[in-house]
């Protein structure tokens, strides 16, 4: 529910919109406001829509299935009058190490989406209509020494010999972009860059924020809509931190009782020199309390 949660945050306009604003290139002469407004699925003079929200599945027969966060596509105007389509996948990852680098899986999250334009985009005979496409990895509980940092990786060109050089959009097709935020960051501390993102983001889709804080960031750094999936989030954190302590009083409570059991039966074994059996069956133990004493003599 949390997971489900936090895709409704970041595929919000507001969020959404500021993601894009801050990190994807080709929006650097969009305003913000312009970039919400096509998220908004804002239409051109034929009909057509700036901006998509794609299937966040691609299956490909044979090289297998991959599931996105976010994935989606947004024609962004540019400052000479024309317009550039991009794709972007933007994912929520909680574990740092999963067991594997999650610049490599991005390798893979990458390709399917170039792949999955062939035949949209472009085809065997004009492979210049492949549009640049972006992983954005958003990681909001990473370890404090990393809170703020921020990585890009993608392909540049290298002269081995000579000096010739390629058109940049012939091979600028994919990117990568890192963003480390700490769960328990100080919104009184501002990070040095980009703040009016990333401080939303840590506080968004995090739960060690109460609805007081999130809507004082809300009302800090301009959001109008967003309160709705915030408060949800926060009241699904409240419920699942009640049902942990009730559990963990539960848990204490029963290892409370196990303890007295087992203390009892010794007393008994001593001062009545009886087996632990024979105490078992004067205090009519259950099968399952019986095993819990078994264990603890044994051990």
């Amino acid at each position: 529910m949390i997971d489900k949660l936090c895709k409704r945050i970041l595929e919000h306009p507001e969020i959404l919109g500021r993601i894009i604003k801050g990190f994807i290139k080709e929006a650097k002469d969009v305003f913000l406001e312009e970039i919400i407004e096509l998220i908004k699925e804002k239409k051109d003079r034929e009909g057509n829509s700036y901006f998509q929200q794609l299937n966040n599945v691609i299956d490909i027969a044979h090289h297998g299935r991959v599931e996105f966060d976010y994935l989606c596509c947004i024609n962004l105007p540019q400052a000479d009058g024309t317009m550039k389509r991009i794709y972007l996948d933007v994912e929520i990852q909680n574990v740092e190490n999963p067991g594997y680098a999650l610049l490599t899986r991005g390798n893979d999250y990458l390709s399917r989406m170039i792949t999955s334009q062939n035949g949209k985009e472009y085809d065997y005979r004009n492979y210049d209509g492949m549009k640049k496409t972006y992983v954005i990895w958003i990681l909001p509980q990473a370890a404090k020494k990393r809170n703020g940092n921020m990585n890009r990786y993608r392909i540049t060109e290298e002269n081995i010999s000579g000096s010739t050089i390629e058109r940049l959009e012939s091979y600028d097709k994919s990117e990568q972009i890192m963003i480390y935020l700490n769960k328990d960051h100080n919104i009184k501390d501002k990070y040095e860059d980009s703040d009016w993102i990333k401080t939303p983001l840590v506080i968004f889709l995090n739960n060690t924020y109460d609805l007081l804080v999130k809507k004082e960031v809300m009302k800090e750094y301009g959001f109008e809509e967003i309160e709705k999936e915030v408060k949800k989030i926060c009241n699904l954190g409240e419920m699942i931190a009640r049902e942990n302590i009730e559990k963990g009083h539960s848990m204490g409570i029963e290892q409370g009782q196990k303890l007295e059991r087992i203390t009892l039966i010794k007393n008994m074994m001593e001062s009545l020199q009886c087996s632990m059996q024979r105490a078992m069956d004067v205090l009519k133990l259950t099968a399952d309390e019986r095993k819990d004493v078994e264990e603890y003599f044994k051990s």
